[in-house]
């Protein structure tokens, strides 16, 4: 009997041994800003402090980069342009369905060069849960993520006209200005060649301050049209201002189906988290019992740093492309053809050698997961024609990603060759 219950006790010990090394804190050895010291030659660094969930259909980032820049963030820029919806998963192949919101305070400036704020990396804080940076105008700026959008806060400083800036960035873009129920609904289309001619994110900007002016932008002609409600062609943007030194948040979501789709993605995802604080939480659990899966032993913290921000990284891609009904059931609408299906999709990996690295490692962390992917593959080729050689929504060709002994077919080789 005695025995018994020396190893129960012993038992009981390991389990709360190992249940209480499970929730140890290893969100806070990521840091985002890892290989944003980014230069063109040779694709150094290249990376963005991404603000996402693990996989997410969509991430959020700063934007120090011009638009449609392959270099969104560079690390020794010294202001900053925007804060956007992004998707890129290399410079190479830019960004797609891409809309950016910036903070004004004082007179009003729309167009990117105008508006970049001066800020000191001194005040930005860059984790998977939640990036923030205090710009040198004062204005505040928060971030966390769902899969399909972003809880943001703005902080404005007082005695000073407060303004929110839509940029419908390159390309197409229509939207609507909704005062009464606070909100901007429209849509964006832009990325690459490759892309359905009738693609577009359908995005709904939900803001809980009251609108006390408004209007809309041209990104091209830097036109501003004052009180003005809706607009809809290349460079459509806008614009809503709120009171003197307000705090306001935002929260956004959008959808590639269709604007309804976009509303629910909003409810279901950030409708119970009323402040940003909740909504950061939430992505701070999932990030920690994501990045748990993996512990590491070792004296250096710099180590573990290193390790966990690499293992952020690859946990980003393969993204996903799907979306839930209102029944909970996974469709998408395929990038390459405009047509819905119903099930899952995944896209966007701007790697070199995945199935010599990415993959294996998703095939041992995420298996049901990597088998929807690898079916998302086969979807491409039914839909596009042939197999994709690197997996985004404009794929065009370019580093092979198949196994070996797959046949690969001319239009799926690099150019380059």
């Amino acid at each position: 009997m005695m025995m018994k219950r020396l190893f129960l006790t012993a038992f009981i010990a390991l389990c709360v041994s190992i249940s209480s090394y499970s929730q140890a804190d290893l969100v806070k050895y990521v840091n985002t800003l890892q290989g944003t010291n980014s230069e063109h030659a040779l694709t150094r660094g290249n990376t963005y402090p991404t603000t996402a969930l693990p996989f997410g259909m969509h991430t959020w980032s700063a934007q120090t980069g011009e638009n449609g820049s392959g270099w969104k963030y560079q690390y020794k820029k010294d202001s900053i342009r925007g804060f956007q919806q992004a998707h890129q998963c290399s410079s190479w192949t830019r960004d797609y369905a891409v809309y950016t919101l910036m903070p004004v305070v004082g007179e009003l400036k729309v167009d990117q060069y105008d508006r970049a704020a001066k800020f000191s990396h001194d005040n930005e804080v860059a984790k998977p849960h939640y990036y923030s940076v205090k710009l040198d105008n004062n204005i505040k700026v928060e971030m966390s993520p769902v899969e399909r959008g972003a809880h943001l806060r703005f902080a404005f400083p007082g005695k000073q006209d407060s303004y929110l800036v839509l940029d419908g960035y390159i390309g197409t873009s229509g939207l609507q200005i909704d005062v009464k129920n606070r909100k901007i609904t429209g849509y964006v289309s832009n990325g690459g060649g490759g892309l359905d001619k009738g693609f577009k994110n359908y995005f709904v900007i939900a803001f809980d301050k009251p609108i006390i002016g408004y209007g809309t932008w041209n990104n091209r002609t830097k036109e501003v049209n004052k009180n003005n409600l809706t607009d809809d062609g290349q460079g459509a943007s806008a614009y809503v201002q709120f009171a003197q030194g307000t705090t306001v948040q935002v929260k956004t979501a959008s959808s590639y189906i269709s604007p309804e789709q976009a509303e629910l993605n909003l409810k279901r995802e950030l409708g119970n988290h009323k402040k940003l604080e909740s909504t950061k939480d939430a992505a701070w659990k999932t990030w920690n019992d994501h990045l748990n899966r993996v512990l590491v032993e070792g004296d250096s913290e710099d180590d573990k740093a290193t390790f966990y921000s690499c293992f952020f990284r690859a946990s980003l891609f393969s993204r996903k492309f799907y979306e839930l009904n209102e029944d909970g059931k996974p469709y998408y609408r395929s990038p390459n053809n405009g047509e819905i299906y119903d099930g899952y999709f995944y896209t966007d990996t701007g790697f070199w050698d995945t199935f010599r690295a990415q993959f294996p490692l998703s095939n041992i962390l995420h298996p049901t997961m990597q088998g929807q992917y690898m079916n998302a593959l086969e979807d491409v080729k039914e839909q596009y024609g042939w197999f994709a050689s690197w997996s985004f929504p404009n794929e065009q060709g370019s580093m092979i990603l198949l196994m070996p002994g797959q046949r690969v077919s001319a239009h799926s080789m690099p150019k380059k060759y």
